[in-house]
């Protein structure tokens, strides 16, 4: 039996190195759980109410944002939105680029508190941005509707962040310091304004003639467009150049040449698919930067040009629309938890790719990193619940070996007296948590099953309640425009 739709009013709002987005959006979600089971999410609709102009991010310095002249720029919004704080329930902030600092974030959340609502706020390193801009291109959709592999490149002002999607699935991710702002010109005056360390290693390897103070060469600024055009290539294709090592801020993308469409976002990606005719500086430089002569390099690259390229949903607004909220209570069959743990709060979800030949020690504490890594987690450097979504039935044996590969990754990367905190789709907790218990008694656990989470959820765990046979859980969901 299912339960009726919600509506809410969301918030999203993407803070990055070069500009600012809000959307507010009407959300129905449905809880499709039976009853007595915790949530899962399923958005039923999705409409716009506003959608703000893309704003240049207010900054004190090159990484700290002006938190003040944001939360202005914020309130501005809301009112032009005809929306007062105390009608939003749930809202996204995503913080990418060089403003994806801790500091920045902790200062961003204190300057929202006025504005009400729960909101979830992530800081996002250059995997997570891949994999948000991919779902918020469509990309990820894209992959599902039509049963393929898509690869979405998020071509932004000082980064380009790939993403590989497989029936929704986020595959891997990598990422590139090159992008449309890696040289900015004064489009009065036609002089370098400031080229930042990644575009300096591009002009020391050509040595062209470009430094700040001095007039941009147009002929010299094409030539760096195409060699930024070649990393960005080899980033899609998953190839790294000598250049391309000094520039790239992950490891290369695998299995990129299984994907059967590509989507360009993102600010330079606007001017691919909608070009505008360069004829002189002036027209370079629209945004004081090199975007759309990097747009049109990109437009003539003859291995792009042999590349499935297509046009995404989104472009420019590939980011996130807001937050879904759930909260329910669990009955104390479906968890294991020390009562001490909690409660537990914004806990980010990472999810393992399992098959049946990863219920080892070695293999499953070796996906469990790896899923890590995709959703810029270090371990140790915070918490976060594992998904796990167990493609086969445990008996005795499998049962030992997925709570050795959970002990095994817990001894090798978790500090002294940190918890690991399960979430399990089959009804295991209890039985996982004991046999964890046994192997490693002074291991802390939660382990909560029946329960369908996505990688990039967030989860909150309250206080237990009448005698600690129940326990609240929160799920938090970023919403997307598809």
């Amino acid at each position: 039996m299912s339960r009726p739709a919600r509506d809410l009013l969301s918030v999203g709002i993407d803070v990055g190195t070069t500009t600012t987005q809000i959307v507010f959006s009407h959300l129905s979600i449905q809880d499709t759980a039976r009853l007595g089971q915790t949530p899962r999410i399923q958005i039923d609709a999705r409409s716009l109410r506003y959608q703000s102009p893309i704003h240049f991010t207010p900054l004190r310095s090159e990484t700290e944002v002006d938190v003040e002249a944001l939360a202005r720029l914020l309130r501005q919004e809301y009112q032009a939105a005809g929306v007062t704080p105390d009608q939003v329930e749930t809202g996204a902030v995503i913080i990418t680029g060089e403003t994806a600092r801790a500091d920045n974030a902790d200062a961003i959340l204190q300057a929202l508190a006025h504005l009400a609502g729960e909101f979830v706020v992530t800081v996002a390193g250059p995997n997570v941005e891949a994999q948000i801009a991919g779902r918020g291109s469509g990309a990820a959709a894209y992959a599902l509707d039509h049963y393929t592999q898509v690869t979405n490149v998020d071509i932004g002002g000082g980064t380009s962040n790939a993403a590989i999607f497989r029936l929704d699935e986020h595959l891997c991710s990598a990422a590139l310091a090159a992008g449309g702002r890696q040289i900015e010109i004064e489009r009065t005056s036609g002089l370098i304004r400031r080229i930042p360390p990644p575009g300096r290693a591009v002009i020391e390897a050509l040595n062209l003639p470009l430094r700040v103070g001095a007039p941009a060469d147009m002929p010299a600024l094409t030539r760096f467009c195409e060699a930024m055009a070649d990393l960005i290539v080899d980033l899609i294709t998953g190839e790294v150049s000598a250049l391309g090592r000094k520039l790239q801020l992950t490891p290369p993308l695998r299995g990129a040449a299984a994907s059967t469409v590509i989507f360009l976002s993102g600010g330079v990606a606007a001017y691919y698919y909608d070009p505008v005719e360069i004829a002189s500086l002036a027209d370079v430089t629209l945004h004081d930067d090199v975007g759309p002569l990097l747009a049109q390099t990109l437009r003539r690259h003859p291995r792009l040009q042999g590349l499935p390229v297509k046009r995404p949903p989104q472009t420019m607004r590939a980011t996130v629309l807001g937050a879904a909220s759930q909260t329910v209570t669990l009955s104390g069959s479906t968890i294991w938890a020390e009562q001490a743990l909690l409660p537990l709060r914004n806990l980010p979800v990472i999810r393992p790719h399992l098959t049946a030949e990863d219920l080892h020690a070695g293999r499953l504490a070796e996906a469990i990193l790896y899923a890590m890594r995709r959703w810029d987690v270090e371990p140790g450097a915070g918490h976060v619940a594992i998904a796990l979504d167990l493609p086969v039935q445990l008996d005795f044996t499998r049962l030992q070996a997925v709570a050795g590969g959970i002990v095994a990754y817990a001894a090798a990367h978790l500090p002294p007296g940190w918890p690991v905190i399960l979430i399990i789709e089959r009804d295991y907790a209890q039985s996982l948590g004991q046999t964890i218990k046994a192997l490693r008694p002074d291991l802390p656990v939660v382990a909560i099953d029946q329960v369908g989470l996505g990688e990039g959820d967030f989860i909150d765990i309250g206080l237990p309640m009448l005698d600690g046979r129940v326990v609240p859980l929160s799920v938090k969901t970023l919403v997307f425009y598809r």
